[in-house]
C-alpha cells in the first residue's frame, strides 16, 4: 500500500467513524478516493485524513504550557484572515474573486489583509528605498549560463533587506518593510527575462505595472487588469504549507524577511510552485487529443500525477482557476489556448478531475506572452502579501507553534 494512502479500515479506525460516514465524506470530496493497483479495494489520501483529524483536535485540545493548543498538531491554527469556501477564498469576509475585479488592485487587497481596511480608490505605496547593492547581489548569484531559479533570487533579495525582529518592531517598520519586499520581488521578475537582472520600481508605480515592465510586457489597461486579478486571486489561501512555514518562523520571534524566506522555500517545492512549473513544461510540448485523454484517465485511476488537477479543497474545480481561464480567453486567440482548454474539458468531463489554480496561472501567463516560469513567480509575488498578513497575525497571538508528534498506529 502506498505510504500516502490508507485503506477504509484504517481510516475508520483513525477517525473513529462508521462505514456510512466514510462513504459520505468521500462523496462530498472531503476524502480523496482511489483504487488500489490490481484491486477493487478503495484507498484514501492520508493527507485528507490527517487534515480532518487536525481540525477535530483543534476543537477539543486545551491550552497548555503557553503553547497554542490549536498548534499542537500541524494545520490547527486559528486565523481570521482567509476562509476557504466552495466559491473560493474569502479575504476577511470578502469574496477574493470579487476583489480581483473591484477594486482589482493588489495594493488595496494587501492593505485589507494586513489591516482589515479596504478602500475603493487605488492605493499607491510609499516605502523606503531598496538597497543600492541589490543589482550586484542578484547579478552575483548568476553563475555562467546556468539559470538560477527565480525563487532563490527572491530569497537572496529578502536577506539583503532584512533586519532583526527587534530592529523592525522598534522602528515601527513592519508594513513599510513588507511593501518594500513585495516591490523587490516584483523587480526580481526581470531575472526571468535576463539572468542576473533587477528592475527598480518607479515612484508611484503599481506592483502589477512593475511586474509587467520587469517581464518585458506592455502595461496596457487590459493586461494590467488581468495581472492585478492574478495577483489578488493568489494573495492568500488559508494555511497552505508555505504559509504554515511562515507562521512557524514568526512564532519564534524572527524578522519578517526570515519568515518570508521560509515561506518562499516551502512554496518552491514540486507540489506548489514547482507543480506550476511542471504543468508549464507539460504544455510546452503540444500533446495530441488522444494522449491527453489517456493521461487524464490514468490520473483519475491514481496511476499518474497530473499537475494542475485533483484539488481536494474544490471537488467541483477551483473557482480561482475558472476566473483566470476566463481572463486568459479574453486576451488571447482561442487557438493559442486550445491545448489547455482541451485538457481541462477532458479531465473534468471524462475523468472527473477538478481543475486547480495552476492551470489558470499558466493559461493567463501564456495569454500575456510572459517568459517561462512567470506563472509560479507571479504566484509567489501575490502570495507574499498573504504571508505578511499571517506573520503579523501570528505575532499578535503571542504563542509559539510547537507541533507534537503522535505515534503512528
Amino acid at each position: 500500500m502506498p505510504n500516502d494512502s490508507l485503506d477504509a479500515k484504517e481510516v475508520m479506525q483513525v477517525l473513529g467513524i462508521k462505514q456510512q460516514t466514510l462513504y459520505a465524506y468521500a462523496s462530498r470530496g472531503l476524502l480523496r478516493r482511489t483504487s488500489a493497483q490490481h484491486s477493487k479495494r478503495s484507498l484514501y489520501a492520508r493527507e485528507d485524513v490527517e487534515r480532518m483529524l487536525a481540525r477535530r483536535m483543534e476543537r477539543d485540545a486545551p491550552t497548555t504550557d503557553g503553547v497554542s493548543a490549536v498548534a499542537l498538531f500541524p494545520g490547527g491554527i486559528s486565523s481570521a484572515i482567509t476562509e476557504i469556501t466552495p466559491e473560493g477564498p474569502r479575504y476577511r469576509g470578502r469574496d477574493a474573486r470579487a476583489l480581483a475585479l473591484h477594486p482589482g488592485c493588489l495594493e488595496n487587497v494587501a492593505e485589507l489583509l494586513w489591516t482589515g481596511v479596504l478602500v475603493d480608490e487605488s492605493v499607491a505605496w510609499e516605502f523606503d528605498p531598496i538597497h543600492p547593492n541589490m543589482e550586484a547581489v542578484i547579478s552575483a548569484l548568476q553563475e555562467g549560463s546556468t539559470h538560477v531559479p527565480i525563487l532563490r533570487v527572491m530569497s537572496a533579495a529578502s536577506i539583503v533587506l532584512g533586519d532583526s525582529a527587534a530592529t523592525e518592531l522598534r522602528s515601527g517598520n513592519t508594513l513599510r518593510l513588507a511593501r518594500r519586499l513585495v516591490n523587490t520581488y516584483a523587480g526580481c521578475l526581470a531575472h526571468l527575462r535576463s539572468p542576473g537582472r533587477f528592475v527598480r520600481p518607479k515612484e508611484g508605480e503599481s506592483i502589477a505595472s512593475l511586474a509587467l515592465r520587469a517581464l518585458g510586457a506592455k502595461p496596457a489597461p487590459a493586461t494590467l487588469a488581468a495581472l492585478n486579478a492574478m495577483l489578488v486571486i493568489c494573495a492568500d489561501h488559508e494555511l497552505s504549507p508555505a504559509t504554515y512555514a511562515a507562521r512557524v518562523v514568526a512564532s519564534t520571534g524572527a524578522g519578517l524577511h526570515a519568515c518570508l524566506i521560509a515561506a518562499i522555500g516551502g512554496h518552491s517545492g514540486h507540489v506548489l510552485g514547482g507543480g506550476c512549473d511542471r504543468l508549464e513544461d507539460f504544455f510546452s510540448t503540444r500533446q495530441p487529443p488522444a494522449r491527453l485523454r489517456q493521461m487524464a484517465a490514468a490520473a483519475a485511476r491514481g496511476e499518474l500525477n497530473l499537475p494542475g488537477f485533483g484539488s481536494a479543497l474544490y471537488p467541483q474545480g477551483d473557482p480561482r482557476a475558472k476566473l483566470l481561464l476566463d481572463l486568459a480567453a479574453g486576451l488571447a486567440a482561442p487557438k493559442s489556448l486550445s491545448d489547455i482548454h482541451l485538457l481541462v474539458d477532458v479531465a473534468q468531463s471524462e475523468s472527473g478531475l477538478p481543475v486547480s489554480l495552476e492551470v489558470g496561472l499558466v493559461a493567463l501567463a501564456r495569454a500575456l506572452g510572459l517568459p517561462t516560469r512567470s506563472a509560479s513567480a507571479l504566484w509567489t509575488v501575490g502570495r507574499s502579501v498573504g504571508w505578511v498578513a499571517h506573520v503579523v497575525e501570528q505575532r499578535l497571538s503571542g504563542t509559539l507553534i510547537r507541533p507534537r508528534a503522535r505515534r503512528r498506529v
